[in-house]
């Protein structure tokens, strides 16, 4: 049964790292909002927080799963 799991494991590592890339992108765009930002309201600082723990899941998760972007492209 290895050879159905295998290609099914590759598309789901495939969205898993391009939901991960979008995540990192959200996570500094934001930082770099609030580091522009004259006015600080909390709302934004609270944004940055829950983009930076969402990014930090997926990379935990990308750690434990062993997946990479070198592994997708060989």
């Amino acid at each position: 049964m290895k050879w159905f799991r295998k290609p099914l494991r590759y598309g789901y590592d495939q969205r898993f790292l391009s939901e991960l890339l979008d995540a990192k992108a959200k996570y500094e765009s934001k930082r770099h909002i609030l580091e522009v930002s004259i006015e600080d309201t909390g709302e934004l600082a609270a944004q940055v927080k829950q983009a930076e723990a969402l990014y930090f899941f997926y990379l935990k998760e990308a750690k434990r799963r062993n997946v990479s972007l070198s592994n997708l492209r060989s």
